[in-house]
C-alpha cells in the first residue's frame, strides 16, 4: 500500500534536509502536510446535490454552482458547519457539461466530487464532478452511408461508402508513436478520434470498426512483423476504440463492429487497383460496405466449383490460404490476375507442380492456350 502522499524523494528528504534545502525538521514537515492535504474526494449519492458531505447546487444566478461542503464535528467550532464555494461549468470542446451536470441535479444522479490543489498553479484548488449524463439518441446511421475506419502501424485508413455501396472520399490520417510518451501517443489519438468523428457528423453518416482482440495479436507477435509488433507494444490500441466508443455517444453516431475476416484481402482484389486506393483505405471500404451488410463474393475468374453453396468466406479463406503458401507480399497484390489467377486455376488442376510466384509460372510446364468465356473475356492462363 502506499502510504507516501507526497513522494518517496520527499519522504526521504527529511533525513537529508540541507541538502534538499530544508532548515529544519518543522520546514519539511509543513511541505509534507501540504502534500498529504492537497487532494480530497466524496462518493455520490442518488439525492438532491448527489452527494454525502459535499453537495453540489444551482444557485439563481445563470450558470453558477455552489459546492457546500460539510465540516466535520471536530473542526465545526473553528470553521462552522458548512463551507461554501461558488463555481461556474462552461461548454467547451463539444462537451455539454453544464446541461450534464443540471441534468444529474434535477434527476438526483450521483455526483461524486473530487477536490485537489495544483502546486504550480499558485497553490489554486480545482473541483472535479463526475456523475452521469443523459443519453444521447442515435441519429446518424448506416442509412446515410458509412466511414469505414482501418487500423494501421502508421495510420488510421478511413474511407466513406455512400448508402448504395460506393466510394465517396478517402483519406489517411497519419500518426507517429516512436519516441514520443504515453501522454503524448493518448493525446495524439484522441485528435485524431475527434477529427474522425467530426467527419462523420458532416457527413450525418455511421462508423464502422473491426472487433479486433488486440489481446490475443500480443500473444501471437512472433507470427507479425517486426513494425506491426512494435506498434502494439508501444501504443495503447485499447485507447483508439474506448475514445471512439465515448465520442460517438456523445455525438450520436452509430458504431458498428464488424468481423475482421479477409477485409485487408477482399480490398486489395477488389478495390485497390479499381479505384486506385491504398490497401488500408481498400480495407476500409470493405469494413464500411460489411457494417451496411453487402456482401464481396470472389471474382468470377478465382472462384472454383467446390464454392457453390458454400459462404464468400469460404472462397477467400482458400485465396488467403494460397497466398500465405506461396508468401505472396502485398505489393504483388497490385497486379493480383497476374500473381494469382494464372496460378490458382493452375495449382487446382496441377497441385504437384512447383509454381513460381515471381514469374506467374511454373517450372517446365506444358504449353496452355487463352480459354475465351461466354462472355468473350479470355481466361487468364499460363504460358512457356
Amino acid at each position: 500500500m502506499h502510504i507516501c502522499f507526497g513522494s518517496r524523494k520527499l519522504f526521504n528528504a527529511q533525513y537529508h534536509l540541507e541538502e534538499n534545502g530544508y532548515s529544519s525538521h518543522e520546514e519539511w514537515l509543513e511541505d509534507w502536510r501540504k502534500k498529504r492535504s492537497g487532494r480530497f474526494y466524496c462518493v455520490g449519492k442518488s439525492s438532491y446535490g448527489g452527494g454525502t458531505m459535499i453537495n453540489i447546487y444551482a444557485t439563481e444566478d445563470d450558470g453558477k454552482y455552489m459546492m457546500r461542503v460539510q465540516v466535520p464535528r471536530c473542526l465545526q467550532e473553528q470553521c462552522g458547519k458548512y463551507i461554501e464555494a461558488y463555481f461556474t461549468v462552461d461548454d467547451r470542446s463539444g462537451r455539454m457539461r453544464r446541461k450534464d451536470l443540471e441534468y444529474a441535479i434535477n434527476h438526483q444522479k450521483p455526483i461524486t466530487t473530487q477536490v485537489f490543489r495544483r502546486e504550480h498553479k499558485d497553490d489554486n484548488c480545482y473541483v472535479h464532478l463526475t456523475t452521469y449524463v443523459q443519453d444521447i439518441p442515435i441519429v446518424y446511421t448506416i442509412k446515410n452511408g458509412c466511414l469505414g475506419i482501418d487500423f494501421n502501424a502508421n495510420s488510421l485508413s478511413v474511407t466513406y461508402v455512400k448508402s448504395d455501396g460506393n466510394i465517396a472520399w478517402c483519406h489517411d490520417f497519419p500518426y507517429q508513436w516512436k519516441g514520443k510518451t504515453c501522454g503524448q501517443r493518448k493525446a495524439q489519438m484522441r485528435d485524431l478520434v475527434c477529427d474522425i468523428v467530426r467527419i462523420a457528423d458532416s457527413l450525418k453518416c455511421s462508423i464502422a470498426i473491426e472487433s479486433l482482440d488486440f489481446s490475443k495479436r500480443k500473444a501471437q507477435m512472433s507470427e507479425e512483423s517486426k513494425l506491426y509488433n512494435g506498434m502494439l507494444s508501444n501504443l495503447s490500441t485499447w485507447l483508439f476504440k474506448t475514445a471512439l466508443e465515448s465520442r460517438c455517444k456523445r455525438f450520436g453516431v452509430q458504431l458498428v463492429k464488424i468481423n475482421p475476416a479477409f477485409t485487408s484481402l477482399i480490398g486489395m482484389i477488389k478495390f485497390m487497383v479499381k479505384y486506385g486506393l491504398s490497401s488500408g483505405t481498400s480495407a476500409g471500404m470493405v469494413i464500411a460496405r460489411r457494417a451496411m451488410k453487402m456482401s464481396e463474393a470472389v471474382p468470377q475468374c478465382l472462384s472454383l466449383p467446390v464454392d457453390d453453396g458454400k459462404h464468400a468466406w469460404s472462397a477467400w479463406n482458400r485465396v488467403s490460404r494460397f497466398i500465405k503458401k506461396h508468401g505472396i507480399r502485398r505489393t504483388q497484390l497490385f497486379q493480383w490476375t497476374k500473381a494469382l489467377e494464372g496460378i490458382l486455376k493452375w495449382e487446382h488442376s496441377n497441385p504437384s507442380l512447383p509454381v513460381d510466384i515471381d514469374k506467374s509460372q511454373t517450372k517446365n510446364p506444358p504449353i496452355h492456350r487463352g480459354e475465351v468465356r461466354p462472355d468473350g473475356n479470355v481466361q487468364l492462363c499460363l504460358f512457356v
